[in-house]
């Protein structure tokens, strides 16, 4: 907030810019045609005015739109400052920070269009931006992939090898399976949650042994799932929208909360952070049966 002394002082000198100076034209006494006398006050107001030279009169008016452009200023912080919220975030379940990687997704959208490795990094992204979680970047996980001569994760084998050489406590692998960049745009995502059941399941866990040793021999399954279509033309879809908007849209921007669905990269931000929700959540529910078994 700004002090109201501020803005006082501020109306009172656009003010005073804004008078109009009067300056009487001296004439020495007993010289001119007056013969000592005062000049008729006629005579007087227009020689005072001739007297204001048109230098002096642009830097009244550049002064007083230069004290407008800072009340401009002022208001428009104050306005700013006061319509900051803070942006909901998402949690992992976890009591402490765990690090995952996020694998290139596969491109099962019907149009080879789609930028794969780009809707990875804004996937990976977000889930940097969920509390208790720590992310790889996606250009490490591309050249331990290489390393391995691995094209892409199609097995839970090739999960557990990815997640044991890039040393990481969860692996997100998936697909995508809509993809419209076109306004209304369409995105559609399926993804899956590996963990190392040894790194992320509760203490309690430890005393299955029998159950632990079945499941490594077996392979890793998938500990969660979430797969969505986000339609813009769909309202539910326009709802979610406007609140994960909300605090992450710059106040003063005449797009608001529109700007998500003109830029694709942000269009998958939005739908990245929804099946991000849905898979902590799918984690939390797992991890709350296993401590119930």
């Amino acid at each position: 907030m700004v002090d109201q002394e501020v803005l006082d002082g501020t109306l009172m000198a656009l003010t005073a810019l804004e008078r109009p100076i009067w300056r009487p034209h001296r004439i020495p006494h007993g010289s001119g045609t007056y013969g000592g006398r005062s000049p008729p006050l006629g005579k007087d107001a227009m020689t005072s005015t001739q007297s204001i030279s048109p230098r002096r009169r642009h830097g009244r008016v550049a002064g007083s739109l230069l004290l407008s452009c800072l009340m401009l200023g002022i208001l428009s912080a104050c306005q700013t400052s006061q319509n900051l919220q803070q942006p909901t975030r998402l949690a992992a379940p976890y009591s402490w920070t765990t690090l995952w990687a996020v694998a290139p997704l596969v491109n099962e959208s019907g149009t080879s269009a789609a930028n794969t490795i780009q809707i990875t990094d804004c996937l990976t992204e977000e889930l940097q931006q969920v509390k208790g979680i720590n992310t790889v970047p996606v250009t490490r996980t591309l050249t331990v992939m290489n390393k391995l001569r691995m094209r892409a994760v199609t097995t839970p084998e090739d999960a557990k090898t990815l997640m044991d050489t890039l040393g990481v406590d969860g692996l997100i692998v998936g697909t995508v399976t809509a993809w419209d960049p076109y306004k209304p745009p369409t995105l559609g995502l399926a993804l899956q949650l590996f963990t190392h059941d040894d790194r992320l399941n509760s203490p309690r866990t430890d005393s299955l042994s029998d159950q632990s040793t079945t499941t490594s021999r077996a392979g890793p399954s998938a500990a969660a799932q979430a797969a969505g279509i986000f339609d813009a033309s769909d309202h539910a879809t326009l709802q979610s929208l406007a609140m994960f908007a909300t605090g992450r849209t710059h106040p003063s921007s005449v797009y608001g909360t529109d700007i998500y669905l003109m830029k694709m990269d942000l269009y998958t931000k939005f739908v990245a952070h929804q099946l991000l929700e849905g898979l902590l959540r799918n984690e939390q529910q797992r991890l709350a049966a296993v401590n119930d078994y």
